[in-house]
């Protein structure tokens, strides 16, 4: 605190000049002692007061301010959030807002009502090579997912060749007379997944998968075989954490080579399958987001151009992405192509899948 003598010194300082009167300083010093909770009434104490502690300088820029209404001069106050400890009075309450790159990411999920059921679709253009020919095209195909509120019971699926060809390279009379076979349309349909059939329902085809082209074999180690990041239950996902930290050390502790594209691949899966645990996406967006190896782009955007995140695994001959739409947590989309120091064909993309929801009364095709 500072004494009457240091006061009077500082105001004279300030007011050095000959326009100032006596009797303003007195009432500027009354001013800033009061502002500073020094003094209880108008008066001047005839005694400087008993010695306390230094109060915080937030009382101090009150008081800066009051001697300069009173004086017409001005105060400037440093260490302006400086307290009698050396910090920030508000540092011990103030919570930190989430400002990393992930802090916009929101997780959401269409409700269902009654029989109701999620309807993923996952539209798919795969890249083939003709070996006689050298031809390169695209062949279309969607897979489509009817995905109940609860995940104890198998959803059907239908995969649809479409028949739509794009060519790249060459051409359909090229590809035939070199003896080509292009893949024509076909419809396969059947139940999924690891829980109980549900009863009653659409009958079943021929048993179909729909996981991602070129997925890996199961990365699990301990779990059963039905039951794991490739093939997960209700209660494989029911019993993942929803800490970042923790999902983080699980996808290492489950994996069997702990590399980049392997924890890519069960974090794809279980982002394919979880709607529902829109918790769940979310804390498996921020613990990818941090697993070594995998590259996070913030400013991506989902097949129709909404606010999106991405996730990148490089591998030697081909780079994986999957998109995340921003707002729900849901995928977007996933893709491969060849790496740009592909001998042969640079950049080529080897599939590319854009995926959409809705909501439908139907419990299969």
């Amino acid at each position: 605190m500072w004494s009457d003598a240091e006061l009077d010194q500082a105001l004279a300082d300030l007011h050095s000049g000959p326009e100032v009167r006596q009797d303003e300083l007195s009432r500027a010093k009354a001013a800033l002692l009061r502002a500073a909770g020094e003094v209880e009434d108008e008066a001047l104490p005839k005694a400087a007061p008993p010695a306390r502690k230094r109060p915080g300088s937030w009382r101090w820029i009150a008081a800066a301010a009051a001697a300069a209404l009173v004086s017409g001069g001005a105060i400037v106050a440093t260490n302006v959030f400086v307290g009698e400890d050396g910090q920030d009075p508000a540092a011990h309450s103030t919570v930190v807002p989430d400002m990393g790159p992930l802090k916009d990411l929101r997780g959401s999920d269409l409700p269902l009502t009654g029989q109701q059921y999620w309807l993923s679709t996952e539209s798919t253009w795969k890249t083939r090579i003709g070996k006689k020919s050298g031809v390169i095209y695209q062949t279309h195909e969607t897979t489509e997912r009817w995905l109940p509120s609860d995940w104890a019971f198998k959803h059907m699926t239908r995969v649809t060749r479409t028949g739509e060809i794009r060519w790249l390279k060459g051409d359909y009379e090229t590809a035939r007379v070199n003896g080509e076979a292009i893949p024509g349309a076909t419809v396969t349909s059947g139940w999924e997944g690891s829980g109980q059939m549900p009863t009653g329902g659409p009958a079943a085809g021929p048993t179909t998968t729909s996981s991602p082209p070129n997925a890996p074999v199961s990365t699990e180690r301990d779990e059963p075989p039905r039951s794991n990041w490739l093939l997960p239950s209700k209660e494989f996902l029911e019993g993942l954490p929803t800490d970042p930290a923790k999902l983080l050390e699980r996808l290492r502790k489950d994996g069997k080579v702990n590399t980049a594209p392997e924890m890519y691949d069960m974090a794809l899966s279980v982002m394919r399958s979880s709607h529902g645990y829109s918790d769940l996406r979310v804390a498996l967006c921020k613990a990818l987001a941090k697993a070594p190896g995998i590259t996070l782009e913030t400013n991506a955007t989902t097949p129709d151009k909404r606010p999106a995140i991405s996730f990148t695994a490089r591998e030697t001959d081909q780079v994986r992405t999957f998109v995340v739409d921003l707002a729900t947590a849901h995928l977007a989309g996933y893709s491969a192509e060849r790496t740009r120091s592909d001998p042969g064909f640079p950049g080529l993309s080897i599939h590319d899948t854009t995926v959409t929801t809705q909501i439908t009364d139907r419990a299969g095709p």
